[in-house]
């Protein structure tokens, strides 16, 4: 903008934006854990069963998707009101990022409990993926950073 206009509103549209990106980012590297560790249990064997043969591992992996099915649908509503401009915009980004956050840290970590030891590994993609979801939860502002901005 010119010097007599105040450059905050577009700034902030900008900070919303690029928070819904990474959110939206998380989405699919969470989307990508929960397949990759369904898939690894599915193979492992323990006790001469594959793991996900198991009963409390079966809801771990619901417990996954259902935090990654939390983030997809606020990240959703978000992105559709702040293209349609509407006036609660500003909080459901806030609610995107914070849900978002906290999916993301709890589907990364479960990935990469789930598949032992080696889920910290190079050899594996699922440790990668957890970097970046961590990533993601402090990028454009954390969990704790959006909560203080949707209260004020």
């Amino acid at each position: 903008g010119g010097d007599d206009q105040d450059g905050a509103g577009i700034v902030n549209a900008m900070l919303d934006r690029g928070a819904l990106a990474v959110a939206a980012e998380a989405c699919g590297a969470m989307q990508a854990v929960n397949a990759i560790t369904r898939d690894y249990l599915k193979q492992r064997k323990q006790f001469g069963q594959p793991l996900a043969s198991f009963q409390v591992l079966q809801h771990r992996l619901v417990d996954m998707n259902v935090a990654f099915e939390e983030a997809r649908a606020v990240v959703h509503a978000a992105l559709s009101a702040v293209d349609a401009g509407a006036p609660g915009a500003g909080r459901l980004v806030a609610s995107a990022k914070i849900q978002a956050a906290r999916s993301a840290r709890f589907v990364g970590a479960q990935g990469v409990q789930l598949h032992g030891g080696m889920g910290m590994t190079d050899e594996l993609s699922v440790g990668h993926y957890y970097k970046r979801l961590m990533m993601c939860e402090s990028l454009f502002g954390d969990a704790d950073w959006w909560l203080a901005r949707a209260a004020a």
